[in-house]
């Protein structure tokens, strides 16, 4: 055989383009490739769940101040509020003219409480305190107060009058009648000093006695016939007159105690006086007391009703991102007291964001802190979104759900500033929990044994 056929191109084709050349080489070396692979390869152990955004904190909870109808509700989720904007407007309990009426009656009472207190003191010191208009006629209960004083001291002032008269009266009765009696004592008097006179058969009678004529006669008849009954005879007459004398002096004495004693002056101008203030002062007191209690009403039901305005305007008490109730969605009533709300981070400030998921109780011996979620978000602003972030708590005890009892995990993600311009708080998506690196080899190893056993 020529050896230059052997150089020609048909001898190679033929030799080397042939079915161990073309197919059985490739794939032994691509076997070759896949099972080293499969040695330095890893693949992700992974479970798998349904996830969403959450909040890495709530910043305040919102709740209702008051029971009246909604009439404003600018709640809505995922909204970003400001703080001190207005979130809820409630229904007024009180229109304004009914809060008008009630400050203009306190307004008013307070004004007459003020003279009130002016016409104690006045009555007190005795002295008009009143300045200004008289708006409720105290300044005239003073004056009537003034006047019932003055009729006192005139009645008073009359009465004494009448009392010194009439003393006077009595007492130049008395003086008359002692007058008279001194008169008639000097009488018996003179009468018994000539009874006297005449039974000792005296020689004379003292000078001053008037009786000295009858005396004399007496001497003279004796003399020129010296009988006892001349004696006897002046004698009965002197006691005749005696007598007639002591009657008049009886009929005196009895006159003298029928003038009576002199009344005396009437001296209760000052205490009638006190009394009487008094009497005013307690009108005063009690008329004091009664507004006073209407003025703390008054105040009680403005300050209510300027708690109850305080109340129906509901504001943000922080800045951050609104989550609703879903309970208290759409409804015109909202409990006093009930939470309404919730206020989230920006996370357009924070770029930081919780992936909350569940996973059954099979995989939580797997599951550790520090290991790797991504949260899957598709159809986000025409693009798919992944967050990844580390495990950062594990709960311990089950929550109840109707895919039977789950544990709660919960991830901290740090997310681009591109994307914290689109997430939202409550996207769904899937999330994938790595919970080991494992060779392609031991992978499939591992997953053979576990069916076979």
């Amino acid at each position: 055989m020529n050896p230059n056929l052997f150089k020609s191109a048909e001898f190679y084709h033929r030799r080397y383009h042939n079915f161990a050349t073309v197919l059985i080489l490739p794939l032994a070396f691509f076997v070759l490739f896949l099972v080293l692979f499969s040695f330095v390869g890893q693949k992700e152990v992974t479970v798998k769940s349904i996830g969403e955004i959450t909040p890495t904190k709530v910043i305040a909870m919102i709740q209702s101040t008051s029971d009246n109808t909604v009439l404003t509700n600018h709640l809505a989720e995922n909204k970003t509020v400001t703080k001190g904007e207005l979130l809820v407007q409630y229904a007024k309990n009180m229109e304004a003219s009914q809060q008008t009426a009630i400050e203009t009656q306190l307004a008013t009472y307070q004004r007459q409480k003020a003279e009130l207190e002016t016409l104690k003191n006045s009555l007190q010191q005795g002295t008009n305190l009143f300045t200004n208009k008289d708006e409720f006629g105290y300044a005239n209960t003073f004056n009537n107060f003034i006047k019932q004083s003055e009729d006192l001291t005139i009645g008073i002032s009359k009465n004494n009058s009448e009392v010194s008269k009439q003393a006077s009266l009595t007492n130049h009765t008395i003086a008359a009648i002692d007058d008279q009696m001194n008169e008639l004592t000097k009488q018996m008097n003179d009468y018994h000093e000539l009874y006297h006179a005449i039974s000792s058969n005296a020689s004379n009678l003292p000078q001053n006695n008037p009786h000295q004529a009858t005396f004399n006669l007496y001497k003279n008849e004796y003399q020129v016939k010296p009988d006892p009954s001349t004696t006897n005879q002046y004698l009965s007459q002197i006691n005749t007159n005696i007598s007639n004398l002591k009657s008049s002096l009886a009929n005196l004495n009895i006159q003298k105690a029928g003038t009576g004693t002199a009344t005396t002056y009437d001296n209760s101008l000052s205490t009638k006086i006190e009394v009487l203030r008094t009497q005013f002062i307690q009108t005063a007191d009690q008329q004091l007391t009664s507004l006073t209690t209407q003025i703390t009403d008054l105040q009680n039901q403005l300050n209510q009703a300027n708690a109850q305005l305080q109340n129906n305007q509901l504001t943000a008490p922080e800045t951050g991102i609104l989550h609703i109730s879903s309970a208290l969605k759409g409804k015109s009533l909202l409990p006093k007291g009930t939470e309404i709300a919730q206020i989230y981070p920006d996370i357009t400030k924070t770029k930081e964001v919780l992936i909350t998921y569940y996973v059954p109780s099979a995989y939580m011996t797997n599951l550790k802190k520090g290991q790797t979620s991504r949260l899957i978000l598709e159809k986000i602003g025409n693009q798919t979104i992944t967050i990844i972030g580390k495990i950062n708590s594990i709960d311990t005890s089950a929550t109840e759900t109707k895919q039977g009892n789950l544990f709660k995990i919960t991830a901290k993600a740090s997310v681009s500033k591109k994307d914290s311009q689109i997430l939202k708080y409550g996207l769904q998506g899937r999330v994938t929990s790595v919970i080991a690196k494992k060779s392609f080899f031991h992978y499939y190893k591992d997953k053979l044994l576990n069916n076979v056993e």
